[in-house]
């Protein structure tokens, strides 16, 4: 029967920092999956107000607001359109168009890094408790025999 091949307490604790990195990872990055939807969300509430205000100079600021937001073809529209309520309507489309574009995308980013972690300490791992201490072979160590 072969002996049993003992993994030491050392090993173990590197391969679970490995993956405790992953999870750590993994938190982290939820926080930023929201941030597009919530800068979304203010820009849109600031067009709201604005139309509602019926103030022209309220409404070019919510356009001047809204633009950081934008595609550079969306930004474009954005600088064609007047300061009214139908105006200030396109612009809310526009942004909460961009919006869900940009939330798509960073949950999309999130994934794949955490994936693509998670794939990194897997290996290590495997690597980590496929090193063995073993002696060294007869051969390697004895010198030739004339």
């Amino acid at each position: 029967m072969a002996e049993r091949e003992r993994v030491s307490a050392q090993r173990i604790g590197m391969m679970l920092t490995g993956f405790l990195m992953l999870t750590l990872i993994g938190v982290f990055a939820t926080y930023a999956t929201p941030i597009p939807a919530m800068r979304g969300a203010l820009v849109e509430a600031t067009i709201a107000q604005a139309a509602a205000s019926g103030d022209p100079a309220t409404m070019h600021a919510a356009l001047a607001a809204a633009k950081p937001l934008l595609g550079v073809t969306e930004q474009k529209t954005l600088a064609t359109l007047a300061p009214d309520r139908t105006g200030m309507a396109r612009a809310a489309a526009l942004v909460a168009g961009n919006t869900g574009n940009a939330s798509a995308l960073v949950s999309y980013r999130v994934r794949l890094m955490v994936i693509v972690i998670g794939v990194l300490a897997a290996l290590f791992g495997v690597a980590l408790l496929g090193i063995r201490d073993s002696a060294p072979t007869g051969t390697i160590t004895v010198a030739p025999k004339p």
